[in-house]
């Protein structure tokens, strides 16, 4: 799955540079599952709402979008539930294209064995480049004056909140870059990705 610079970059192009705190809160909201400590694969696929190990379709997206969305009607839940729910879709969106092609390629190259290594030396190498391209000092700035809220059944305010803190620091250390040149994940790749994402989503939600 993309990390949070991917789900702020994505945010930013769909509101063209201009995402609201609790926009870019939401969008990373469903993986706060990880400030519980060490969690199954089965607690971090309910916040995904992951049925028989599958990420869900586009249709039920959208539809679980419109009714977590009708149940309050201040516009900071409403971006926050938007995150949510573009994040669930951005998710879909990487399984199916460059992390299924990142697996196929990988595991020919170098063993099935060393995939969780190199993906995660890797995406966190994304991480600190998207930083660079981007204005992520404003990015992070607003998105620590987020209100934050539950969504019931699957992450707290107080877990969303804790996990925005633990990755705004983790961003703001210079020495959780790994320092290498990506071969999987190329910021071709992800730039594409994200700006491809970022307009299937302008017509999903937004049109």
């Amino acid at each position: 799955m993309p990390w949070p610079m991917v789900h702020f970059a994505i945010s930013d192009l769909m509101f063209d540079g201009n995402p609201s705190p609790d926009l870019l809160l939401g969008s990373i909201a469903p993986d706060a599952v990880h400030v519980r400590g060490q969690i199954s694969r089965e607690e971090k696929g309910e916040t995904h709402f992951v049925q028989n190990g599958m990420l869900p379709e586009k249709v039920w997206i959208v539809r679980q979008f419109n009714a977590y969305s009708s149940q309050r009607p201040e516009p900071a839940w409403q971006d926050f539930v938007l995150g949510y729910f573009t994040h669930i879709y951005t998710d879909v969106r990487w399984t199916d294209t460059l992390y299924a092609e990142f697996e196929r390629e990988c595991t020919e190259a170098a063993g099935g064995g060393v995939l969780r290594s190199i993906f995660t030396r890797e995406v966190s190498q994304v991480e600190f480049e998207l930083q660079r391209s981007m204005d992520a000092r404003n990015l992070l700035q607003r998105l620590s004056t987020a209100k934050g809220f539950a969504l019931e059944y699957l992450v707290t305010r107080e877990e969303v909140v804790a996990y925005s803190r633990q990755k705004s620091e983790w961003l703001n250390d210079p020495g959780q870059e790994p320092r290498i040149q990506p071969i999987y994940f190329t910021a071709q790749k992800v730039n594409q990705f994200i700006k491809e994402t970022a307009e299937e989503l302008k017509e999903i939600f937004l049109a």
